[in-house]
């Protein structure tokens, strides 16, 4: 199998309804948009966004779409198109990017979203997707985090720590006991909250998707505006399933809020748009939970009713590097 292979038997059916893709017979697509454009780029590796080995060719392909579908959601943007850059190891084979290139047709029908182009290259390892996402952006604005304001509030969609407890699951890090429900799907398959941004769009002020982990993103939103927060950890909504692992105590609250993955939106809202917000939110089918405001200082406190979490000014994912191999 050489790129050409990749291309012609994999690939270019995923762009063959998008015109300006031009088939990816040229080195460019060629976009005319009446909006504006929402651009994003996020990239996993096999070992570092999630366990070597551990997940399919087709679930690969559709987590790393839908990790960057979640930033789109976060500014109330409609799916447009995307890049796509492999870096594939030698043993990759045309199974494997069958699966793979079917997995992203499915999501692309269910999202609406086509292949623009994109490279692919030889890499001695790790696996490696990265996607350039594109889409359209409403008159209505795209909720940037520096127009969080001073009194908001913040609300959160869905469930908070399923994906982190999932990954755990896939590892065998995380006992489960018999008729425990399994949280794996929540982390191979984040559901970006495209409808429910666009639903909000006009009365939110700020978005950011929950992809750090709750406790970082709130710092990350609100910090953007030079403000602070004051969470209730208490108020977090939790699955069943979390809620089970919490009470038998193979994960805190604290855990829960900075694991990550989560893929969930978290607003910041004028308090007297609440109301109305959670309509809509209920409308698209989604639960909205109100978990604390914006403050006007830097800063984030995250309580529980035994007092402040020690981790509130450091919870959450960061990628670092230290000069050294390690």
């Amino acid at each position: 199998m050489d790129e050409h292979d990749i291309l012609t038997r994999c690939l270019r059916a995923l762009a063959a309804d998008f015109t300006p893709a031009h088939r990816l017979l040229d080195d460019v697509a060629v976009l005319q948009c009446d909006q504006a454009l929402a651009i994003s780029t996020d990239t996993v590796v096999e070992g570092v966004h999630f366990p070597a080995g551990a997940l399919s060719a087709e679930q690969i392909a559709r987590r790393a779409l839908r990790v960057n579908l979640s930033d789109l959601a976060a500014s109330a943007a409609t799916p447009l198109c995307y890049l796509l850059g492999l870096q594939l190891p030698p043993l990759t084979d045309l199974d494997w990017m069958a699966g793979f290139a079917g997995g992203l047709r499915e999501d692309q029908e269910h999202f609406g979203i086509r292949l623009a182009g994109g490279d692919t290259v030889r890499t001695p390892g790790p696996l490696a997707v990265s996607i350039t996402v594109m889409g359209r952006v409403a008159r209505d604005g795209t909720l940037p985090r520096t127009d969080t304001e001073d009194g908001d509030v913040l609300a959160v969609t869905g469930t908070i720590g399923d994906a982190w407890l999932g990954r755990l699951e896939l590892e065998g890090k995380l006992p489960i006991a018999a008729g425990a429900p399994t949280l794996a799907e929540r982390f191979l398959l984040p559901a970006p909250r495209l409808e429910i941004s666009q639903g909000l769009a006009a009365l939110a002020h700020a978005a950011i998707d929950v992809s750090d982990g709750l406790i970082a993103d709130v710092r990350n939103l609100c910090g953007a505006a030079g403000k602070g927060a004051r969470i209730s950890l208490d108020d977090a909504p939790l699955s069943e399933a979390a809620r089970f692992h919490v009470d038998r105590g193979n994960a805190t609250l604290e855990d829960l809020a900075a694991g990550g993955d989560d893929y969930e939106l978290l607003f910041s809202i004028p308090r007297r748009a609440v109301p109305q917000a959670t309509e809509i939110a209920a409308a698209c089918g989604v639960a909205l939970t109100v978990i604390g405001e914006v403050t006007d200082g830097p800063g984030v406190s995250a309580f529980t009713t035994d007092g402040e979490s020690p981790g509130s000014a450091t919870g959450g994912y960061v990628h670092s590097w230290n000069g050294s191999a390690d």
